[in-house]
């Protein structure tokens, strides 16, 4: 991926520029990015175990949102979190929100 200086002129864009574009504009972690717009797979070309593996993690990302939505589980899995960056070098790679550290953990324990 190239980097441009380009925030000025695509500060409030976002999304592809015309309905036919290639490139889309968006903005993560501070940054803009332009990408090449996604092409999605058929839904026929989709294999059964894509299918199962789609649905999992749909289940536990709709278990990890209801776990976080109570303060005292939220509080739990922070702590667990903050546990699990502080034993981590700077040069690891590690999970970026809270959300994807507590579906990695109730995949674990599955």
């Amino acid at each position: 991926m190239a980097k441009a200086q380009l925030d000025i002129l695509l500060d409030k864009l976002s999304g592809r520029l015309t309905g036919d574009s290639k490139f889309y504009t968006t903005h993560r972690y501070g940054r803009t990015i332009i990408s090449n717009y996604p092409i999605h797979k058929d839904p026929k070309s989709i294999t059964p175990t894509q299918k199962a593996n789609s649905s999992a993690f749909a289940q536990l990302s709709k278990q990890a949102k209801q776990e976080l939505s109570y303060p005292d589980r939220h509080a739990y899995w922070q702590s667990l979190y903050d546990e699990y960056k502080a034993k981590l070098k700077p040069s690891d790679k590690y999970y970026v929100t809270l959300r994807g550290f507590v579906i990695a953990q109730l995949k674990k324990q599955q």
